[in-house]
């Protein structure tokens, strides 16, 4: 019997049944200092017991094709979808880095997460990458913006936009300002394809306007379990029912954002998320639709 099948909640029964999770780190990730509580073989095959039919495998700091198809070849029965981080990292806002990432088999997209500006401005993930790497030394005043002083986006954004025409992936808006995400959304290039990325998050902190106007444009909502845990307590259940209530569970996915030491299995984490939702009065049918409808269009 599986961990799930072996829950003491009996609504977790066959809550995973189908379930993608499009927002899993990997190990190693940053550092051998930020282990995740599993190896990758071991924390893949219980989701794989647990019913689930797909991760992404997200890196910050390398495109993760070649683990991706590795970890599929020592899960049986499991999807492992590679992707890409536009961080300068791993070659930064380039077409042709985007087309190499398909061309591997990448699904999924991530715009600039450490690399922008937002995020270098709000101290977000790039100051916990400083922490352990004493090489890099990220300047508050710099990285990458997709708006011009006038409100278009840049040329190099839209050389990114015209490659995912070419190479038609899902794209995730990184660390964004919601701001950044809803110009590049208004574009309506990346209409049913595009997914805000931890709007509850210090890193983007985006409002219940900004939200519902993402929705609009067609945009998916991420509902992320990393926030809920005490270690980071930035949201509870509740307040993200209240952001499915908002926008609708039809434009909403659920995602565990898997990645430090002290973070449970990513499938339990998953777990968590949608018994969470329950108690907070949102029903089986639309925690399903979040969990495995959403996301299985995605990828």
């Amino acid at each position: 019997m599986t961990e799930v099948a072996t829950h003491p909640d009996e609504r977790a029964v066959g809550l995973l049944d189908g379930a993608v999770d499009l927002h899993r780190h990997g190990f190693p990730e940053i550092s051998e200092g930020i282990r995740t509580s599993l190896s990758d073989v071991e924390d893949i095959t219980l989701c794989r017991d647990a019913g689930m039919k797909a991760v992404v495998l997200k890196s910050h700091v390398w495109p993760t094709p070649g683990r991706a198809h590795l970890l599929e070849q020592l899960v049986p029965g499991m999807r492992v979808v590679p992707s890409v981080t536009l961080n300068e990292f791993a070659g930064g806002m380039r077409p042709e880095v985007i087309e190499l990432a398909a061309r591997q088999g990448a699904g999924v997209v991530y715009l600039p997460t450490a690399s922008a500006h937002n995020d270098l401005a709000r101290g977000g993930i790039s100051r916990r990458i400083a922490g352990e790497i004493d090489s890099y030394h990220p300047d508050p005043a710099g990285g990458v913006r997709v708006l011009q002083d006038d409100g278009a986006l840049t040329p190099e954004t839209w050389a990114v936009l015209e490659a995912l025409e070419t190479w038609p992936m899902t794209v995730y808006s990184g660390h964004l300002s919601a701001e950044e995400a809803l110009a590049i959304a208004r574009t309506g290039r990346l209409a049913d394809r595009m997914v805000l990325s931890h709007p509850d998050s210090d890193s983007i902190d985006a409002g219940d306007e900004a939200l519902v106007e993402a929705a609009r444009l067609g945009v998916y909502i991420e509902i992320c379990a990393l926030g809920t845990y005490p270690q980071i307590g930035r949201v509870d259940y509740g307040d993200l029912a209240r952001t499915v209530r908002l926008v609708g569970a039809e434009r909403c996915v659920l995602t565990s954002d898997y990645f430090f030491p002290w973070a449970p299995p990513s499938h339990r984490m998953l777990l968590d998320l949608a018994l969470g939702l329950l108690d907070a009065g949102i029903t089986r049918a639309e925690v399903r639709t979040m969990l495995c409808d959403n996301p299985g269009s995605l990828v």
